[in-house]
């Protein structure tokens, strides 16, 4: 008896737990939908889509959700709705029994603005996202010769170094692409240009201008050069006004 009672508790905790599911199975499906709660994350920071945008969105393919079954309304399908839209990285979409339709969204995160006849922003993914007539992210700005190819496979990851570097991420304002897909960058200190020249090697050019900034310019003067070149292997050359 003592061997079998850990079975027995076993199966009445099965059972039990079957009973309250399907209780609240059929509670859920007397539920009717009180309407939406929405909730999206770093709409302050980042306030490409809002708690309107979200309900507008829904309404416009579903019409008015309140008043229905809770259970007749399809999540997934929601949910592939929104994360379609271009500024939605991802959807979660769920009910409560106390009646209300739950979605809480994440956005997609601008990290290079790429200003030109086809303007469009890099995400922290390094895939291409639209511009938005709503909200315009403060992040580096790319003008110039830039295609979408060498935003994203080129520049992407470059910008991504400079955020995630304290230094370079308040430093670097601009960054300008000429005909021969060299680089140059223009801080936001500082009345020069920095000639980064072509993107190969650039781990071991923004650690030479590091120094030479720390080292070289802060004690001489920030007004000193009009331009900072790091195309020429080990050295800095630098054009006086």
């Amino acid at each position: 008896m003592q061997k079998a009672r850990p079975y027995i508790l076993f199966i009445g905790l099965f059972a039990y737990l079957i009973i309250v599911l399907t209780f609240v199975s059929a509670k859920r499906d007397e539920v009717e939908c009180k309407g939406m709660r929405v909730t999206v994350a770093d709409a302050v920071a980042n306030a490409f889509a809002d708690e309107g945008d979200v309900v507008r969105v829904v309404k416009e393919r579903y019409g008015d959700v309140a008043g229905r079954g809770i259970t007749e309304i399809d999540k997934d399908s929601i949910e592939r709705l929104l994360v379609g839209r271009s500024v939605v990285k991802s959807a979660q979409v769920y009910y409560s029994l106390d009646g209300y339709l739950h979605i809480e969204i994440r956005q997609r995160k601008p990290v290079l603005r790429v200003l030109n006849d086809d303007g469009y922003y890099v995400d922290e993914d390094g895939k291409i996202m639209p511009l938005s007539h709503k909200y315009t992210s403060r992040v580096v700005v790319a003008t110039g010769n830039v295609s979408r190819k060498f935003a994203c496979e080129e520049l992407y990851p470059f910008v991504m170094a400079l955020r995630n570097d304290e230094f370079w991420d308040a430093y670097v304002e601009q960054i300008v692409v000429d005909g021969k897909k060299e680089v140059i960058l223009i801080p936001k200190v500082g009345n020069f240009r920095i000639v980064l020249g072509g993107m190969k090697g650039y781990e071991q050019k923004m650690e030479k201008l590091r120094l030479f900034l720390k080292k070289g310019i802060a004690r001489k003067g920030w007004n000193l050069y009009k331009e900072i070149n790091l195309k020429f292997g080990r050295q800095i050359v630098c054009v006086k006004k």
